[in-house]
């Protein structure tokens, strides 16, 4: 990327405030990275750019959890849930149309419980079936279904990973199979990259071009702003254009892989020894893992009940590490949801647009 250099003077200027009455005056400063790219700093104010059809996006309002405790099953039976409202959130492309999303916090933990509507109950994957054919045990077809939190990270982050940008983001990731048994979600670090088509574990994928020409980053992580309200955060947008021509590549390792040995997420369970009773059963081929460390800071837990998936999550706010890569639940926060439904690729999943967690008093 090219050296930054100033585009234009800092700037104050006058705009109605957010939820309250009176102007407010607005520090905007712009910063041209290079020909393509445009930064823009505001402080203290609700100002937006000019340029593309964005909204501030959908506000997930997270309530303290008051008394007692959530236990951590997929059911999200306990009181403690009346203090949030569950928010209809618009789920695009994929089989999911919505899904119902409600949070909580209190002072250690932030819980997420997400639901959607899924007639089918998927918790294979891929299992060992038996092949007439070839006389032996080959991987079926069956597809867990999963979920994934996308959430900002320490870069410009947009909601879509198909957007044509390139971005990393901090992930949670919940597979029916493969974690919810041990009721845990991979936190994951994850990329995307734009441009050429990388060699394995990238996979290429058609963007989608349906991202605005800009994104937004807040730059304010110190204390004492847990519930500031969108027009007190300073934020960073970052103008530049979509890759209409090329793939988007996208990969997601446990949190943590890059500075230590490889996680293990599964166990790869081999083929069975084909007898006669064993044929017309399905073979698990992938055993979960227990994770440690970086890679197992996030439980979560799903339940399937009516044709309705429930799926809850729980991380500390701050994680013991604190790394840059696992989002600082201490203030406002950008996330997406991207639900698998009987799939394993990201462009047949439903993704959301930008939500923003919002920490009530």
């Amino acid at each position: 990327m090219n050296k930054a250099k100033y585009y234009a003077l800092p700037a104050l200027v006058l705009v109605s405030g957010f939820l309250i009455g009176d102007s407010t005056w607005a520090e905007v400063r712009h910063i041209q990275l290079n020909e393509l790219n445009l930064m823009v700093e505001v402080k203290n104010d609700n100002w937006q750019p000019s340029t593309g059809r964005w909204d501030n996006g959908l506000s997930i309002q997270a309530g303290r959890t008051g008394h007692g405790r959530i236990i951590l099953d997929g059911k999200g039976t306990e009181k403690n849930w009346n203090n949030a409202p569950e928010i209809a959130v618009p789920m695009f492309y994929g089989n999911v149309d919505t899904a119902y999303v409600q949070a909580l916090y209190d002072d250690d933990d932030v819980f997420i419980k997400i639901r959607w509507r899924d007639d089918t109950e998927n918790r294979e994957h891929h299992p060992w079936v038996w092949d007439d054919a070839s006389k032996q045990f080959v991987e079926g077809p069956q597809v867990e279904d999963s979920l994934i939190l996308s959430f900002e990270a320490y870069c410009e982050w947009t909601p879509s990973f198909l957007s044509g940008y390139s971005f990393d983001f901090d992930g949670w990731q919940w597979l029916a199979a493969r974690t919810d048994p041990n009721g845990q979600a991979i936190d994951i670090e994850g990329n995307v990259q734009i441009g050429y088509v990388r060699k394995p574990p990238y996979m290429p994928y058609q963007s989608r071009i349906n991202e605005d020409t800009w994104n937004v980053k807040f730059v304010d992580y110190h204390e004492g702003i847990l519930h500031s309200r969108w027009n007190e955060l300073d934020r960073i947008y970052l103008l530049q254009p979509v890759d209409n021509k090329e793939t988007s590549s996208y990969r997601a390792w446990p949190d943590g892989n890059i500075i230590r040995a490889k996680t293990k997420v599964v166990e790869n369970q081999p083929a069975p020894q084909a007898t006669y009773y064993n044929k017309n059963k399905k073979h698990q081929k992938f055993k979960p893992a227990k994770l440690e460390g970086d890679a197992g800071e996030v439980r979560a837990k799903g339940h399937w009940e009516d044709g309705y998936w429930t799926v809850e999550f729980q991380r500390a706010r701050v994680t013991p590490i604190g790394g840059d890569d696992d989002m600082a639940f201490v203030r406002m926060t950008q996330f997406s949801i991207h639900i698998f439904d009987q799939t394993e690729r990201i462009d047949q999943s439903s993704e959301s647009g930008r939500l923003f967690l919002e920490f009530m008093e």
